[in-house]
């Protein structure tokens, strides 16, 4: 008597429970994927919006553009730096005055650093090379901002994109048209065309 009572008065419990848990997938099932939130999350963390949108095959091209143009910027900022420590060795050494009693003293001094690959280069050949890699390394820092942006546009536009209809039943037809062609047709004037047909 005592079960009887109890499955009775879980009965209408269980029943709520599960045409909550209904509703709620079928609310969760209709709600649409939204273009917005792709941009906010390639925003804030880059590939973030392809994984939203189901895209992973992305992600590899995502991240590998990123590293490939982080090494770019890394090795221009390097070498930049390399020869631009060496510019200023070479330019300081212009400035002294080679009638000072202490001129080799101060040479020395000033190349003790110096790598001893740019002992006989030039000091105009050392600030051609200084501002290349400098534009260099700015470029590809442009360059890793525009990439930022497409990942952004490429997640919105995919969320966008996200529901549209891709089935079979998309189809394009063009056919041959004719008129009036026949043996039987009383119309003077045949008609020969093209049909276009779009199913969607």
């Amino acid at each position: 008597m005592k079960t009887c009572v109890a499955a009775a008065l879980l009965a209408p419990v269980m029943l709520l429970s599960q045409v909550a848990c209904g509703q709620t997938a079928r609310a969760s099932d209709s709600v649409v994927h939204s273009p917005a939130r792709a941009a906010l999350y390639s925003t804030l963390l880059p590939g973030l919006g392809q994984a939203y949108n189901r895209s992973y095959w992305k992600l590899p091209l995502v991240y590998g553009g990123f590293a490939a143009f982080g090494y770019f910027i890394q090795s221009n900022n390097f070498r930049y730096h390399l020869y631009l420590d060496a510019y200023n060795v070479k330019y300081s050494v212009a400035q002294l005055k080679t009638d000072d009693p202490e001129y080799e003293e101060k040479k020395a001094a000033l190349e003790q650093n110096l790598y001893s690959m740019f002992l006989n280069v030039p000091v105009d050949r050392l600030q051609y090379y200084k501002n290349a890699y400098r534009r260099d390394r700015d470029f590809f820092i442009i360059m890793t901002i525009l990439f930022y942006g497409i990942n952004i546009i490429d997640a919105t536009v995919d969320a966008h994109l996200f529901t549209y209809d891709v089935s079979d039943n998309l189809s394009f037809k063009l056919q041959p048209y004719a008129e009036g062609c026949h043996a039987f047709s009383m119309n003077s004037n045949p008609h020969v065309g093209l049909n276009l047909s779009i199913t969607f």
